[in-house]
C-alpha cells in the first residue's frame, strides 16, 4: 500500500464522500503530513510552514462533521498553497491567500459534496473568504445543523437572563451587542462577550 493509498483510508471516514481522493493527492503531492486532531475549543485546524527539517504541516479537529472538516482542511491548504507562492511576503489572510483558497475550493462546489443549503451558503461566503469560517455566523449555524445530536445548544437559542455553563464556567446571559451577547459570569459579577454561536450547556 502507497502513501497516497493510507492517507485516502485514513481521511475516508472525515470527508465527504469521494472527496479523499484528490485531497490525498494534493497533501502527496506538495509533501504535506496531516494531523487529525482530537478537539480544540480555540481552533479547527492549523497550518505550519516547513521549518528545520520538517515540512508543510496541516491538523484538523477530527470532531468536526464531514462538511466542516473538508472546509478546514482547504482553508488550511490555500495556507500552504499561499506560502509557496509568496513566503513571508504576504498578509497570511491577505487578498493573495484569498486568491487560493477560492482555488482551492472551487473543484468541490458541487452538489455532489455538499448539501444545497451549505453549498449556497459557501458560495457566498467564497467571494470574500474570512479569516476563520466562525466569522461567518450563516455558514457556521449551517455547518453546525449538520453535527450530530449533542446536550449543547446555540448560546442565541438560550432565553436572556437564562444561566448557562460554558466550558467550567457559569455565565447568565444578557443583551446581544452586533454578533456576540453579554454575558456576566456566576459569582463574580464579570462581563464576558460571547459569540452567539458558541456551544453551552444549561
Amino acid at each position: 500500500m502507497d502513501r497516497e493509498e493510507r492517507i485516502r483510508n485514513a481521511i475516508r471516514p472525515f470527508v465527504p464522500a469521494g472527496t479523499e481522493v484528490p485531497l490525498a493527492e494534493k497533501i502527496v503531492k506538495s509533501r504535506c503530513h496531516l494531523t487529525i486532531t482530537r478537539d480544540r475549543k480555540t481552533k479547527a485546524g492549523d497550518y505550519r510552514h516547513p521549518f528545520g527539517n520538517q515540512g508543510h504541516r496541516i491538523s484538523v479537529n477530527g470532531t468536526l462533521n464531514q462538511f466542516a472538516f473538508l472546509i478546514t482542511f482547504v482553508h488550511e491548504m490555500a495556507h500552504l498553497t499561499n506560502w509557496e507562492r509568496h513566503g513571508r511576503k504576504v498578509n497570511p489572510h491577505g487578498k493573495e491567500w484569498k486568491m487560493a483558497f477560492q482555488e482551492e475550493m472551487l473543484p468541490f462546489l458541487r452538489e455532489d459534496v455538499f448539501p444545497d443549503d451549505i453549498l449556497k451558503q459557501l458560495r457566498i461566503h467564497m467571494k470574500s473568504p474570512k479569516s476563520a469560517t466562525v466569522r461567518d455566523l450563516d455558514l457556521m449555524r449551517l455547518l453546525k445543523s449538520y453535527d450530530d445530536p449533542s446536550h449543547k445548544v446555540l448560546l442565541e437559542d438560550v432565553p436572556e437572563n437564562e444561566e448557562f455553563q460554558l466550558g467550567s464556567k457559569r455565565f447568565i446571559k444578557g443583551v446581544k451587542l452586533r454578533k456576540r451577547f453579554r454575558c456576566e459570569l456566576v459569582g463574580t459579577g464579570r462581563i464576558y462577550l460571547v459569540s452567539a454561536i458558541a456551544e453551552v450547556e444549561l
